[in-house]
């Protein structure tokens, strides 16, 4: 049993150390987006096994580094200018109703725990951290479609979020973004605490369609990673 526990943990070792390297290169530019990337040459270079490799490149995915093709094929994501529009567009709309849901159904004690996530978002905000801001992001989304309480909607939601995971490296470089975004999600945070479910879901709706055009203005400005 012992043996078997430290197999596993040797593995899972593998799995991030590989994927923490996969990452890097990525966002150092040395991984091109929409660069497909060689199982077999990563395999060699990470001196890791191909099961280890393939557990690392599903856990980028859902980090929206990597994207795997119909063909199986793993390119670094690069989503398209239309891809971000029809994400975001139904995101609005799925995400609004998830917050309306959300304030008119959570919990005292469900408020707190989101007053939590919201103050992580505030000190990698001060701290100017855009990796640890774009996880605190994600967590609050998610427990924002948690607290709607509506199991389908929560589905759609993650699904589609996953998707949208997909600009992270785009959002990566856009830092002057981190206040405005603050701001909107103070906004939406406010709108919990009034009790008000209209204004939840128009402030959600307002934030994701403010990061679309943000993107949009680093799409235009050539700040795309390169």
């Amino acid at each position: 049993m012992l043996g078997a526990n430290r197999a596993e943990k040797k593995f899972r070792a593998s799995v991030e150390d590989a994927a923490g390297e996969i990452r890097k290169a990525i966002l150092q530019g040395k991984i091109l987006p929409g660069e497909q990337l060689s199982e077999e040459k990563l395999a060699a270079s990470l001196r890791a096994s191909r099961v280890a490799l393939r557990e690392a490149l599903r856990a980028l995915e859902t980090q929206g580094y990597v994207t795997f093709l119909p063909n199986n094929h793993v390119v670094a994501s690069n989503p398209s200018r239309d891809d971000m529009h029809d994400y975001y567009t139904i995101a609005g709309v799925l995400e609004g109703l998830a917050a309306r849901l959300a304030v008119e159904r959570a919990q005292p004690d469900e408020i707190a725990r989101l007053r939590e996530l919201h103050q992580l978002l505030r000190e990698a905000c001060h701290k100017g951290d855009v990796l640890q801001y774009f996880d605190a992001n994600s967590n609050f989304h998610r427990f924002i479609a948690e607290l709607s309480h509506n199991e389908r909607l929560y589905q759609l939601i993650e699904e589609l979020r996953r998707e949208i995971q997909k600009t992270r490296l785009l959002s990566l470089h856009m830092p002057q973004r981190l206040d405005y975004s603050m701001r909107e999600h103070d906004q939406i945070m406010d709108a919990f605490l009034k009790k008000n479910p209209q204004l939840a879901e128009s402030m959600m709706v307002q934030h994701l369609s403010n990061h679309l055009k943000a993107l949009g203005k680093a799409l235009d400005s050539g700040s795309e990673p390169r």
